[in-house]
């Protein structure tokens, strides 16, 4: 389970891409190795095989990353943050792979997805009305849709809560491979602007951004 892609942001925050290529089994005594039996009865209590194996190849990558990785709780919004550790991280799990961004001090965000066409069953409810009819003139390309879903997907994550996906408003017209996209976030006390930074990547899609209030 080697760490594939290791980026280095100018604005110092570190992306990390994981590929699991390990059993289950391989994976829990890798994490015992590492952890030893600490919070073992959260994974187990994971009904779905896949969604165990992205468990425990998240903690692993962190301790990879991260010398005195002690583990990940999450608050009351559902977003992760590291055991005695003030740094801020994101993670995201797609299938075989795991991303992470990690900064010291300011919050993050990131979203690796496979390409799926069920993004083009769903785009009315994430897409605005300036975005669907970019959409439209692009010819409703479904790598459009993974790059908006992944950058909205990185933003929210930055916000945490109390954000409908449709008040994450790209700015760009029709995305390329990989680059940067603007994004204003309606927040409910304004907009905050974000720069994503999103590339395709082997079949994947993966959007991350950094942001200081």
């Amino acid at each position: 389970m080697p760490i594939t892609d290791k980026i280095i942001m100018p604005d110092t925050s570190a992306v990390y891409i994981w590929h699991i290529d390990e059993t289950e089994a391989q994976l829990k005594e890798m994490y015992l190795h590492a952890q030893g039996e600490t919070h073992l009865a959260d994974v187990e209590a994971i009904k779905v095989p896949r969604k165990r194996k992205q468990w425990y190849a998240s903690r692993l990558l962190s301790s990879d990353v991260i010398d005195t990785f002690q583990g990940i709780y999450y608050d009351q919004f559902g977003a992760p943050h590291l055991v005695e550790d003030d740094r801020c991280v994101s993670y995201s799990h797609s299938y075989d792979k795991v991303a992470m961004i990690i900064h010291d001090d300011c919050e993050v965000g990131i979203d690796i997805q496979k390409r799926d066409e069920k993004l083009k069953r769903i785009s009315s409810k994430f897409l605005n009305e300036e975005e669907e009819g970019r959409y439209s003139a692009c010819g409703k390309d479904l790598d459009y849709l993974q790059v908006l879903w992944s950058v909205k997907e990185s933003v929210f994550k930055v916000h945490k809560h109390h954000l409908p996906f449709k008040e994450i408003r790209t700015q760009d017209e029709v995305p390329d491979d990989q680059g940067v996209m603007s994004v204003l976030a309606n927040r409910f006390d304004g907009p905050h602007a974000h720069e994503v930074h999103y590339h395709k990547l082997n079949g994947y899609f993966i959007a991350h951004c950094c942001y200081s209030d």
